[in-house]
């Protein structure tokens, strides 16, 4: 005879993860339902489409992976935390909860293709990267995730809003936990994740005790007890490691360049054949010329300010497939440099890199540099590369140093809060290195080759 009380369905979900094995929810907590609703809005299964890491795909093998299992262990590390900071500050937690959890799902929900960081360089023309606005946006914008959160509690959606932009009436720590320096959900979770994906073992720090570790201060600050301060050191080796061996990797660089470049060379071919701007000649150029583009693509393209300007729905549509597929159309269009830009990056023959030698004399350097350029450029020209899409300065710094980030507090054995930079040696040093800038120029091979350099 069936026992049907062990048949009973389990009250939770669990998703396979590559960083902590098993990200679990469970619905018997409301705000984990919440957030499981909300995983299965369009807007966070779309990420499923957006690449977290770029190009690095090209660089390293496996690093295949989206910003949708990112998100989601973000949401999975910031309920983690919150659930342990319940058991010292219960009240200070539960009127943030639901907001903070589906802020850390949502965080990401605003970034689009190609490469999330690396499209925000493309479509916003070298400019700000607005995916934070995008995601504000979407929470307040669209219907499913702003009903799903008003079902929750009518005042949600503009709280998540307060949080996703940081606002300074909240109290810090739920600005802290998902952004603020140091170590957080987001930077904890792609950490590991990342460095997983890309088959490096850096990334990889002891999450669970910094977790173990946080308590909430008086003012409502988010601080690390003493104790745990090996494991704080490990991250940010972990993230300085992340950072200098994988996102700013030369092959990597170069592959952006290119990525740019072939939509910068679109709308040259449009602003050069069609004035004054306007979708109607823009369409009519690029259809003499056999380029195709849809109105999405055609929309992207004529934005300065896409987060802002752009309809949500477009948005929507700027994934990876959508990129792709007009990369393949432009491997075989009726402009020779925009078919030959595509099919360098669709069948990955990347621009080479030559490093730009400024050591020594300011002066001596900045002269060998435009020394160094004008020769290349030189040789592209004679071997009938346009220099504008063919030699490409590529600035490698280390963006997460030198950006002012508070440090995180810690609290020490005898009560006492103190900035970490002034408790571990460590941590101060990397705090205080300025950004270390190492220049390379980007080429075909051919060109490399002709200036004599091997690698």
């Amino acid at each position: 005879m069936t026992n049907r009380s062990n048949q009973q369905p389990t009250s939770s979900v669990s998703f396979a993860d590559v960083a902590h094995q098993m990200l679990t929810f469970d619905r018997d907590d409301q705000t984990a339902r919440l957030v499981l609703k909300l995983i299965d809005s369009r807007w966070v299964q779309r990420l499923r489409h957006i690449r977290q890491t770029g190009n690095t795909h090209l660089l390293y093998m496996f690093a295949e992976h989206s910003r949708f299992g990112h998100c989601l262990g973000v949401s999975y590390l910031a309920m983690l935390l919150m659930r342990n900071l319940t058991r010292f500050s219960p009240d200070a937690v539960k009127k943030y909860e639901a907001a903070v959890a589906t802020a850390a799902l949502l965080h990401d929900v605003g970034h689009i293709a190609p490469g999330s960081h690396l499209a925000a360089k493309i479509w916003a023309r070298g400019g700000k990267d607005a995916h934070e606005e995008l995601s504000e946006r979407v929470v307040l914008e669209d219907l499913e995730i702003n009903g799903i959160l008003r079902d929750f509690d009518p005042a949600l959606p503009e709280l998540v809003a307060a949080v996703l932009r940081e606002d300074e009436s909240l109290p810090p720590w739920t600005v802290s936990l998902i952004s603020g320096g140091g170590w957080n959900a987001d930077r904890g979770n792609w950490t590991i994740v990342d460095s997983t994906m890309c088959s490096v073992s850096y990334g990889r720090y002891n999450v669970a005790a910094l977790i173990d570790a946080f308590r909430l201060s008086e003012e409502g600050e988010l601080v690390l007890h003493e104790s745990r301060l090996d494991a704080l050191t490990h991250f940010y080796m972990a993230r300085d490691s992340m950072y200098r061996q994988v996102y700013q990797h030369r092959v990597l660089q170069a592959a952006d360049a290119l990525t740019y470049n072939i939509v910068a060379r679109v709308r040259d071919l449009i602003e050069e054949n069609g004035a004054p701007l306007s979708a109607t000649s823009s369409r009519q150029t690029l259809d003499a010329l056999k380029i195709f583009c849809d109105d999405d693509m055609l929309a992207a393209l004529l934005s300065s300010h896409y987060a802002e300007s752009l309809p949500l729905e477009t948005l929507f549509h700027m994934t990876e497939s959508w990129w792709t597929y007009h990369l393949d159309r432009w491997c075989f269009c009726g402009d020779p440099i925009l078919t030959d830009l595509a099919q360098r990056l669709r069948h990955r023959r990347l621009f080479k890199t030559v490093r730009l030698d400024e050591e020594g004399d300011p002066a001596e350097g900045g002269e060998r540099t435009a020394q160094l350029l004008d020769q290349l450029r030189s040789i592209a020209l004679e071997l009938g590369y346009d220099p504008r899409y063919y030699v490409n300065i590529i600035n490698n710094s280390d963006k997460h140093r030198g950006k002012g980030e508070e440090a995180p507090l810690v609290l020490m054995d005898n009560g006492e809060l103190r900035p970490v930079t002034q408790v571990e040696p460590l941590i101060a040093a990397l705090a205080a290195r300025p950004p270390l800038v190492r220049k390379w120029v980007a080429v075909p091979q051919e060109v490399k080759e002709r200036l004599g350099r091997l690698r």
